[in-house]
């Protein structure tokens, strides 16, 4: 990562929103992307990983909860902090997300200051790495 910065990607089809969102993590040090579909967001991370995503539900050609669980079952992003951004603010669409495997879930409209520092804290919480944390000696495999 350039400059040692944390890397944030955000999906989000309102462009205000993502606009606003990009830019607010830009100003708190983030290196931060956004884009409308996960289709976007898989090639970036073909090419980047970044240290946490920012995961709206309601998306065009594959809603949130499916590109969540897409992130869960891959073997090289099932660590990826996941944060849902949602307007879906119901009991039972928090609990879904959080079951999921959402690390939080901020509903809208939402703080920025309140966004920032729930991203700073899935990022302590989770190490902000991606990479699989095993070690190899001989025949030996910790997995920390």
């Amino acid at each position: 990562m350039r400059n040692g910065m944390q890397r944030i990607y955000c999906v989000e089809d309102d462009q205000n929103i993502r606009d606003l969102i990009v830019y607010a993590l830009g100003t708190a040090g983030f290196e931060a992307k956004g884009f409308e579909k996960a289709s976007e967001l898989y090639e970036e991370m073909k090419r980047q990983m970044p240290s946490l995503v920012l995961l709206d539900i309601m998306l065009p050609e594959e809603d949130g909860m499916s590109v969540l669980k897409h992130i869960r079952t891959d073997a090289a992003t099932k660590r990826l902090p996941v944060i849902m951004l949602t307007a879906k603010s119901a009991e039972f669409d928090k609990v879904m997300g959080l079951d999921n495997g959402a690390d939080d879930y901020i509903t809208k409209p939402f703080g920025v200051m309140e966004m920032i520092s729930r991203v700073k804290a899935v990022l302590r919480r989770t190490g902000g790495s991606t990479e699989d944390t095993k070690l190899m000696l001989g025949g030996i495999v910790l997995d920390v």
